[in-house]
């Protein structure tokens, strides 16, 4: 398909690109063309590989998937998000000792409007407000913990946790219902009370794609949207 390119004429008659904003992955992209399809988004802004992912568009609480039609043809316009979404499960991770170094992670939540807060005495420790957007617990209000690598952006928090414990405990099993714990999320229920728990879900294509906060909270986006 041949993407048609949006015009415009300017007091000379020399005729411009408009430009058209939208956002894939929480990344703000600049189009030059009216239509692409969701294969093109894919592949073209969200550098992904569609065979392994579709993609999503975002509206509110409505969502519109084109993962049976990804050669369809989308009219852009300023504004739209949309999502990709890995096809298949997530596997299980197995976490072990994380460093301090979460002043760029910080700095990219804040960015992103959040309001991120460090455990006491605990630098490596984040915790922020999240509203779910989607998934069978779209539109509640949580907690979200995270624990960030010494050495973000190559490494990468092994999963969120979590309060109010929306899910029940199950230790064994994979994503969306297993892999929930609760001893490990201890640290950040002494330190800001409530019940907590841990979701073991690497972000195991992060090697693949961009290595930006925005990128990590897709990854969180798309666990509540599989939830």
């Amino acid at each position: 398909m041949t993407s048609e390119s949006f015009i415009k004429r300017d007091d000379g008659g020399v005729l411009h690109p408009i430009k058209i904003h939208i956002k894939v992955d929480g990344e703000t992209e600049e189009v030059q063309v009216g239509v692409m399809t969701a294969r093109q988004i894919i592949i073209d802004l969200a550098k992904r590989d569609p065979a392994q992912y579709y993609l999503v568009q975002i509206h509110g609480q409505e969502r519109i998937s084109y993962q049976d039609n990804p050669g369809q043809e989308i009219p852009l316009h300023n504004g739209m998000k949309f999502q990709t979404v890995l096809l298949g499960p997530t596997p299980v991770s197995d976490i072990t000792g994380m460093k301090t170094g979460a002043a760029v992670f910080a700095d990219g939540l804040t960015a992103a409007g959040y309001k991120p807060e460090a455990l006491p005495g605990r630098a490596d420790h984040l915790v922020f407000d999240y509203r779910v957007e989607t998934g069978s617990k779209a539109g509640i209000d949580v907690k979200i913990g995270l624990v960030i690598p010494g050495d973000f952006p190559v490494g990468v928090p092994s999963g969120p946790y979590v309060t109010p414990q929306v899910f029940p405990i199950k230790t064994d099993g994979a994503h969306p219902h297993g892999a929930i714990h609760e001893s490990q999320a201890a640290v950040f229920a002494e330190a800001l009370g409530g019940k907590w728990e841990y979701w073991s879900r690497p972000c195991n294509d992060w090697n693949a794609g961009r290595k930006t906060v925005t990128a990590y909270l897709s990854h969180i986006w798309r666990l509540w949207d599989s939830q």
